[in-house]
């Protein structure tokens, strides 16, 4: 996992710089109004996710619900639910999001399975770290996401 302790980091996000911290409550100590969790840094972004009391529960087609969620809570208005990659490559860093689920419980990417199957969407299993086609009417766990790039 990438250096997640460097002072560019915390200072983009406004946050007080401890030595050794990997997981920070943006939402505590932050003076802006952008929230989160700093999960991973990847290059030249950081990868945040809402905190887990605005995670919500819907169908694919009604999965911008935890988007509107965050933006109305946070004041900003970048915040997005992941797609296939993004969401696979944020469950690796799972430990460092405020709270996850350590049942089966999917998640709902923003991808959809393809032209020839357009009642299924990607969700995924984030505690194992894998996807799976799942018809878009089930209901699925979203959480919103966000990137800060520097």
């Amino acid at each position: 996992m990438a250096d997640l302790t460097s002072n560019q980091i915390c200072n983009i996000c406004r946050i007080h710089y401890n030595v050794g911290l990997r997981c920070v409550d943006l939402g505590t100590d932050l003076t802006s109004t952008q929230g989160g969790w700093l999960f991973a840094k990847d290059g030249s972004s950081a990868w945040i996710v809402a905190p887990n009391a605005y995670t919500v529960s819907r169908s694919w087609y009604c999965r911008n619900d935890a988007v509107t969620l965050a933006n109305d809570a946070f004041g900003s208005g970048d915040w997005f639910v992941p797609n296939l990659s993004e969401l696979l490559y944020a469950s690796n860093y799972k430990e460092f999001w405020d709270t996850y689920s350590t049942s089966t419980t999917s998640h709902w990417s923003s991808s959809a399975c393809g032209t020839t199957n357009a009642s299924s969407s990607w969700s995924v299993v984030v505690c194992r770290s894998c996807s799976c086609g799942t018809f878009n009417n089930n209901a699925r766990t979203v959480r919103a996401f966000r990137r800060v790039f520097y």
